[in-house]
């Protein structure tokens, strides 16, 4: 039997927003800031804010650095585009660097190659819920004064020798969108231990405003001849988080630990199925980590099967009717970084340095992995013998192509 992902818990919760009669996160002690303050317990960090989306927590995890116009943030050539597209957004300047082939994860050694004088922060993602190697990444970020950003959207309670992944760089981001560990939906929240990244952060998300919590002091606003003003300090968007939403990712932080125990159930069965088998890589784990995967990713072995993961799940569709998803994300391959090559400035005017690019061949471990990466969705929600039907699929095709 397989979890749902919501019940009465939640559908109670949401009754207490309707019935207050108030859906928006204007009050002390309303769902929201109850989940913004267990959040913070369940992490071990100081300060939590949440927002509407797992972009909008991407965008203000980049406006917390308080970065300047034309500075880089180095950011994965795999990964999805919600990590590099904020860096934008800031007026920032996304630089792509490689990964580690087995596991598509920024590798330090990347992140040293891509480094220029203008180089202010990383963004480390850890994907598919594997925790990067974080002691050789903040080795690099710390002898070039690098700020480091943890996109955790991928991979709620994973850790790294004992230590969940969001807790080691400057501040973390995270996703509440449906496939999440964790969902209202949409959704998503920053979390660090910085007041001035918390603080900037909540300015961006909140149309300059500073309603700050944690008893940091807000600022007051002055009248300017005579005129009254409501107080926008900064540029900011309006990405508030609404309470419906705050109501459910409250009650689903409850369930996270019986939701983490279904995934690693789910990865059982997908190791079980496909252990020893020659054409199949399993996923590759860094030493003293413990993922949480959000997505299983296996790897074609080319020593034994000369074909691309996309042409091995088109053969599982048609010879097994079951559909394996293939790996997409080599960021400077969308058609807005493109754009930006050809026309040398970034989608909001800003001239692109010469030693930025973004081409073919630039990253080849990223683009070679890519192409043999397959991913089998480990939702807490699906049902096992449907990962089991699946992994056995796989399998057979594998065995089948290598004879």
């Amino acid at each position: 039997m397989f979890l749902r992902c919501f019940d009465d818990a939640e559908i109670d919760a949401l009754r207490q927003v309707i019935e207050s009669q108030s859906l928006w996160r204007g009050t002390e002690g309303n769902f929201v800031a109850r989940f913004e303050d267990a959040m913070a317990k369940h992490l071990g960090r100081r300060f939590v804010h949440a927002v509407n989306s797992g972009t909008s927590a991407n965008e203000a995890s980049v406006a917390g650095l308080g970065l300047d116009v034309g500075d880089e943030v180095i950011c994965p050539a795999t990964a999805p585009i919600f990590a590099s597209l904020p860096v934008f957004a800031a007026g920032c300047i996304p630089v792509f660097a490689d990964v580690d082939p087995r596991t598509l994860i920024i590798s330090p050694k990347g992140i040293e190659e891509r480094i220029s004088e203008r180089t202010k922060a990383v963004v480390v993602v850890h994907l598919f819920g594997q925790p990067a190697p974080m002691d050789e990444i903040m080795a690099v970020a710390n002898k070039y004064g690098l700020k480091v950003i943890e996109d955790c959207a991928q991979c709620y309670d994973g850790y790294y020798k004992g230590r969940k992944v969001g807790t080691f760089g400057d501040v973390a981001c995270f996703s509440l969108q449906q496939s999440k560990h964790i969902t209202s939906g949409e959704g998503g929240f920053i979390a660090t231990d910085d007041p001035e990244i918390y603080k900037q952060a909540v300015l961006y998300s909140n149309a300059g405003m500073t309603w700050f919590r944690y008893g940091l002091e807000p600022l007051k606003p002055e009248e300017v001849g005579g005129i009254p003003t409501r107080g926008h300090f900064s540029f900011g968007h309006n990405h508030r988080m609404s309470e419906l939403q705050g109501a459910v990712a409250l009650v689903q932080l409850s369930k996270i630990e019986k939701f983490n125990e279904a995934r690693r159930k789910l990865v059982q069965i997908i190791e079980e199925e496909l252990s020893g088998c020659e054409g199949i890589l399993l996923a590759h784990r860094y030493p003293d980590t413990v993922p949480n995967y959000w997505a299983y990713p296996i790897q074609i072995n080319t020593e034994a099967i000369n074909l691309t993961a996309k042409e091995f799940s088109r053969i599982c569709y048609e010879r097994e009717g079951i559909s394996v998803g293939y790996y997409h994300e080599v960021n400077y391959l969308e058609f807005v970084f493109q754009k930006a090559q050809a026309e040398r400035r970034t989608p909001f005017g800003y001239p692109l340095p010469e030693h930025v690019e973004y081409r073919l061949g630039m990253c080849p471990n990223a683009e070679e992995a890519a192409k043999r990466t397959l991913v089998i969705l480990t939702h807490h929600a699906t049902d096992p013998e449907k990962i089991r039907t699946q992994a056995r699929a796989i399998r057979r095709v594998a065995e089948s192509l290598m004879s």
